[in-house]
């Protein structure tokens, strides 16, 4: 490389770094030792109101303050930013303050000679304040679950049910219920946990404990089963008359998750005809309804039919 018809060695290079640098803090030197007047944002933050209250609507995060003071300690502040910090142990209502009447309470590095000429924005600040309150809310757990062919998903079961929501009484007692973030998992087989994080509905005010729970899902094998001799019951049939279905019993074939059909009997079967609801004159052969437990369902009633029988009663009986 040439500068001004020279070609510059690695030694020149060095000289001119050298001379950049010194004079970069020959300036910084000057400069910072001046007493300057800036405006700068600073994190904001009310750390504290009257025993048994809480804000009800998050205050700025951030406040605009006009400072002074020599540049070094000014410099500082881009390094290190100070959190103001607000106590207000005496408010236990709803009230707009002025923030320029609580500036002994900020810390912005006074001990670097660092002076709050006043507060920018917001001048004065709107609090809404209520009674705290905690309360336990029931979790609902989201998921997206696609179990593979051949199985089901079965059970979800967090290791709680409920957890502690605290804050504003208005906005605990408006909660119905604390959702969890959701879970995505396909062409699943087996069991599996996971801890899944819980969300408040109003962030930074109203807080919930705790932030996560471990939920367990249930994944079971679909199988099949025969139950023999279920009684085919008949209702709504008049005083006078005496149905008999025949047969009189009939086997049914379930389907179900391995857990619920490996423990179901065949009195929780039930085969019922409704004569008041589907008795047709004419019609001997009739296909019973089959009521089963959740999560269970028909695969195959053997016979499909039966044959309705009318008897009268003897009244003299």
């Amino acid at each position: 490389m040439k500068l001004l018809g020279k070609d510059l060695k690695y030694s020149d290079y060095r000289a001119l770094l050298g001379s950049f640098f010194l004079a970069l803090l020959l300036w910084a030197a000057v400069t910072t030792n001046k007493v300057y007047t800036i405006r700068v944002n600073l994190p904001f933050e009310i750390t504290r109101l009257a025993e048994g209250y809480v804000l009800s609507e998050r205050p700025p995060r951030t406040i605009s303050l006009k400072l002074r003071g020599k540049g070094r300690a000014l410099l500082a502040l881009y390094f290190y930013k100070p959190i103001i910090r607000l106590e207000l142990p005496s408010v236990d209502r709803s009230m707009e303050i002025d923030l320029n009447e609580y500036q002994n309470q900020f810390y912005v590095g006074q001990e670097l000679g660092i002076t709050i000429e006043g507060v920018l924005e917001p001048k004065k600040l709107v609090l809404k304040v209520d009674r705290y309150r905690e309360a336990f809310k029931p979790v609902q757990i989201k998921y997206r679950i696609k179990p593979m062919p051949g199985y089901s998903l079965t059970g979800v079961e967090p290791e709680t049910d409920s957890v502690m929501v605290m804050g504003p009484a208005n906005l605990v007692n408006e909660i119905e219920k604390i959702e969890s973030e959701t879970i995505t998992v396909e062409n699943v087989r087996y069991p599996f946990s996971e801890r899944l994080r819980l969300f408040s509905p109003y962030p930074e005010i109203v807080e919930i404990s705790p932030l996560q729970i471990s939920v367990k899902f249930v994944i079971e094998q679909i199988v099949e089963r025969q139950l023999y001799n279920i009684p085919v019951q008949i209702i709504g049939a008049p005083k006078d008359i005496e149905p008999l279905p025949i047969p009189p019993v009939v086997s049914v074939r379930v389907k179900g998750s391995e857990g619920r059909i490996k423990d179901i009997e065949p009195g929780q079967i039930t085969a019922i005809f409704n004569y008041a609801e589907d008795y047709r004159i004419g019609r001997n052969h009739y296909v019973p309804k089959i009521e089963l437990p959740e999560g269970v369902s028909v695969v195959q009633v053997s016979p499909k039919s039966f044959r309705l029988m009318l008897k009268k009663k003897d009244h003299n009986q």
